[in-house]
């Protein structure tokens, strides 16, 4: 499987808001942890019509978000994911921008949290899920590097998310969300 190694940068308010939908932030999710998927495979997997699929494969196709990977015949065309991961800004000067950044902002956080709630209560022999929160005065350049920081602990493992062979034994997907704000003045 080759993705591009960059994360996706997505700007401007349509890019944004194709991925503020709930089931098309858990298609693209799937492709890029499973590999290509057909829509009936996507729709088995998230519990939807191979239609509805489809329809959202599309959306995201226009965004250079997934692509068809012309391997299929027929129905079963399987899709793919185009790079692993994104980031986005929701400040500038463009309002439909940033209005869009944050509900795209919004939904991942709704996720995660949600993921995080789910996977939490589960007994299991891993015993890992945690929940840090902080808070400290900085300078604008050193909240910058703190951001940057996090942002490569993730990326450190990033390979063997698209390469099997790269994963020790005994590996699980772990979830991460890292948030930084800071108080408005």
């Amino acid at each position: 499987m080759s993705f591009d190694t960059d994360l996706r940068r997505l700007r401007g308010p349509s890019e944004l808001k194709a991925l503020a939908h709930p089931l098309r932030l858990a298609i693209l999710e799937h492709l890029t942890i499973s590999g290509p998927m057909t829509a009936s495979d996507l729709g088995d997997v998230l519990d939807e019509t191979p239609a509805n699929c489809s329809w959202h494969l599309r959306k995201l196709a226009e965004h250079d978000l997934v692509e068809e990977t012309h391997d299929g015949r027929g129905r079963r065309r399987p899709w793919r994911a185009v790079s692993v991961g994104f980031t986005f800004s929701e400040t500038g000067d463009d309002a439909a921008t940033r209005i869009a950044g944050e509900a795209l902002r919004e939904e991942l956080i709704r996720r995660e949290v949600a993921r995080f709630a789910h996977n939490a209560s589960l007994d299991s022999d891993w015993d890992v899920s945690t929940a840090n929160q902080g808070v400290m005065w900085a300078t604008r350049q050193e909240a910058e590097q703190l951001a940057a920081e996090m942002k490569d602990v993730a990326l450190r493992y990033r390979e063997r998310l698209t390469d099997p062979t790269q994963r020790p034994e005994g590996a699980r997907l772990v979830w991460t969300l890292s948030l930084l704000s800071t108080e408005p003045e």
